[in-house]
């Protein structure tokens, strides 16, 4: 009996970071193993990639499906920029998939652009720090997230000799 219980509170915490996306009170302390979609999987994968693969900005979003608005933003950036970004959407409801999230530092759904998750920017003249954790119009919003790929267009390009 305690064994169901035990299986009942590990799904029940997978279920929960999987719907919210994480809880602003940081990362849980304690990482599930997360299940794998068979044929009879209810939840489509949402892993994905697209652009140039010489672009000089990568953008990899880790998310667990679910994130409609902020996947189509994330993708929307193709047709922004589409010779300068690539993306890469890594789907972390596979052990594969939260292998990759955890290589690249985050312990949460996020994004990295070119391998970092935080940005110095300026949008109408004012300075702030973006961090993109968690979904969109949670720390993060669309209008910040082209900044920061604007800005690291702008980067790459003075970098090119």
């Amino acid at each position: 009996m305690k064994r169901s219980a035990t299986a009942f509170g590990m799904w029940a915490l997978v279920g929960t970071l999987a719907l919210s996306g994480c809880g602003k009170g940081g990362p849980p302390t304690a990482k599930a193993a997360l299940p794998t979609h068979g044929s009879a999987g209810t939840t489509a994968l949402c892993n994905f990639k697209g652009g140039p693969e010489n672009a000089p900005v990568k953008v990899v979003a880790f998310y667990p499906g679910r994130h409609e608005e902020t996947l189509a933003a994330v993708k929307s950036l193709l047709q922004k920029f589409p010779e300068q970004v690539s993306v890469q959407i890594v789907d972390w409801s596979t052990k594969e998939g939260i292998e990759i999230r955890d290589q690249a530092g985050l312990s949460c759904a996020g994004i990295t652009i070119n391998g970092k998750n935080a940005m110095d920017l300026t949008i109408d003249g004012k300075s702030e720090k973006v961090m993109f954790v968690r979904g969109m119009d949670g720390d993060w919003t669309e209008p910040q997230l082209l900044a920061a790929v604007q800005a690291e267009i702008a980067a790459t390009a003075k970098a090119k000799p």
